[in-house]
Parts: structure tokens; sequence; C-alpha cells
């Protein structure tokens, strides 16, 4: 062959990698807008403590090439539609609580069990631990950022104070998910599901007399100025997740992906659930200095509570068995590792 011809070949093919190299570098350059909805206000610990911090760690892991809008206060999407306007590509990114969609996340159901865990970080804990083998089928749809959890749940009343189980009886008390209205109904409370936005308005108009919450949820959703009781059950923590559209996640370039995977995952659920135990803590102290009375229920009563809830578990296993799912050993393997991670 022609000396020159493979000479001239050569530079062709090289101006062509050059091409392909400059250009295709640019192309990854430019700037990827995302959305970010949640339905708590800015106030909130979540916002402040997770969703700023990790937008910005992503703008500057991504030298500015990733930047993400958020949407606070259900601009996008409320505790109910969530979900689906993360499926719809109405918000690329949303916070989500599984218990709050009942059906959807069908494994992961067994996070509502009572009495399991000791606090946020211990229940973010179990469920990386678990996922891959136990959950990951429950989220297929998406790409997952981040599990957190909510504090442990106490009773916080108005009128009625809690201080031994028969003062549950006939209590119109609001409930989040399906475990919680169960247990609370086993102990003779009329409890009413509710939007936890809803939780304030209603405790003010006497629609309800009580609530199932942290003490987290003292400020950031403003009942702090109406509750005048709180009886300490820590029944569980609320898990939580931030869901990615997938088709989204599958569009962004490497380098995109990249980023946002070293600014979310477990470091950052832990983050989370750090943050909402500090506040639970700092709501406590503030309830105690404002006179709110909180309550304890004796040792006695509180074993009385877990045998009235203990069929919970059971209930929770025949039900996924018949959904199809291996109920007893996801329970089994729950337990472990709470266990295991405490």
């Amino acid at each position: 062959m022609n000396k020159s011809i493979l000479k001239s070949g050569k530079i062709v093919g090289f101006y062509i990698a050059v091409f392909l190299i400059c250009f295709g570098e640019a192309s990854l350059a430019e700037t990827v807008h995302l959305k970010l909805a949640h339905f708590v206000p800015t106030m909130h610990v979540q916002h402040r403590e997770a969703f700023v911090p990790f937008v910005e760690n992503v703008e500057k892991l991504s030298n500015g090439d990733v930047q993400i809008k958020i949407y606070p206060g259900a601009q996008l999407g409320n505790p109910k539609n969530m979900v689906n306007n993360i499926k719809k590509g109405i918000t690329d990114i949303g916070f989500v609580i599984p218990s709050y969609v009942p059906g959807i996340f069908k494994r992961s159901g067994v996070f509502e069990m009572p009495f399991v865990f000791d606090d946020p970080e211990h229940v973010t804990r179990a469920m990386y631990d678990l996922f891959d083998k136990y959950f990951a089928e429950d989220y297929e749809d998406f790409k997952v950022l981040w599990f957190f959890s909510s504090p442990l749940s106490q009773v916080h009343t108005v009128k009625s104070p809690i201080k031994t189980i028969a003062d549950f009886a006939g209590m119109p008390i609001r409930a989040g998910g399906a475990t919680e209205t169960t247990a609370f109904r086993l102990l003779g409370a009329n409890t009413v599901g509710m939007d936890i936005k809803e939780m304030s308005i209603s405790l003010q108009k006497g629609v309800v007399d009580g609530v199932i919450t942290p003490y987290a949820a003292l400020k950031s959703h403003k009942i702090f100025d109406t509750v005048k009781h709180i009886t300490e059950v820590n029944f569980s923590g609320t898990l939580m997740v931030i869901l990615m559209n997938k088709s989204k996640w599958n569009q962004l370039p490497t380098s995109a992906k990249t980023v946002i995977d070293q600014a979310a995952g477990q470091q950052m659920g832990l983050t989370a659930s750090r943050a909402f135990l500090n506040e639970d803590i700092e709501n406590k102290e503030a309830a105690q200095k404002a006179g709110i009375q909180i309550h304890k229920l004796t040792p006695a009563e509180m074993s009385q509570i877990r045998g009235k809830m203990s069929g919970i578990y059971s209930g929770w296993v025949n039900s996924a068995n018949d959904k199809g799912l291996p109920g007893q050993e996801i329970m089994d393997a729950f337990l472990a590792s709470a266990d295991k991670n405490r």
C-alpha cells in the first residue's frame, strides 16, 4: 500500500479522535438540571440538613455541571401521590414514605413493626443490611438515592393524658400507617388515618385529641403550642426514602451518576437520620422547658401493650404469604438484622 495513503489515513484518524474527544467531553460538560420535590416546609430539619446539603454537595462535586432545584412544601407532590409523580417525571427526585402508599412497597412494610428499633440510625443500618437480598425488588422501578428514618413515635395529646392502658379507650387519635392504625385500635383507641400535614389543624379543632408522632414533629409540624401531654411508648420509626425516576437516571451521563452516587447512599441516609434524632432530642428538651407533661407507662403496662400487639407480627407474615412473598423469612431476617445492628 502507498505510504502516503497510510500516512494520510493516520492523520485523518488522529483528527477524528481529537474531534470525538473534544466534542464528547463538551457534551458531558453540559449542565444537568434536575428537580427534587418534597412535602415538608423549608424550616423542616430534612430540608435544612439533608436536602439542601445534598444539592450543594452534588453541585460542588460536579463543578456546577449537575444542578438540582428543590421544590418544597408539596409543590410537586404530597405523601400520597409522590410515588406516581416520580414515575411520571413530574419531579425527577422525590421524598417518599413507603407506609403512606400501602401495596406498592410490599416487603418494606415489615419496617412498620413496633418495638424493634432504638433510634432512626438503627432503622437505617438494618435497611441497608437487608436491602440487596430482601427489599431491592420493592424499588426496582426507581433509582434509590438514600434510605433514612424518623425517630421513634410517642403519643401526643391535648386534653386527655395517657397514663395507663385504659386511657387509650375511645380516644380519637391520628395514626400514620396501617400498622399504627391496627396497633392502637388493639389498645381501644379510635384511630384516624391522616396526612401528617393535617395534624396541627386537627388537634386545634378537636377532630382528634392525640397524634402518634416523634418529638421531632412538635415544631416542624406546628403542634408544639397545642400539645399538653406526651406519653413515651417508643413505638417505631418511619422508614423513608429518596427515589429518582429510573428513566431519567439512565439518561444521565456517567459523570453525573458518579457525583450523585457519591453524595447520596448509606452515609447520606445516616446523616439524615442523625439530623432527625438530634431534632427529636432538642424538641423533647424544649417540651419539658415549656411545661408539656411527659408521662411514662410502667414496665408492666408496656409489657401488656407489647402482648396486645404481638399478633401484628404474625399478621404481617400471613399477609405477606398471601401476596406470594416469603413472609416468615423476611420477618426472621428483619428481626435478626435489628439485633445485629443495634
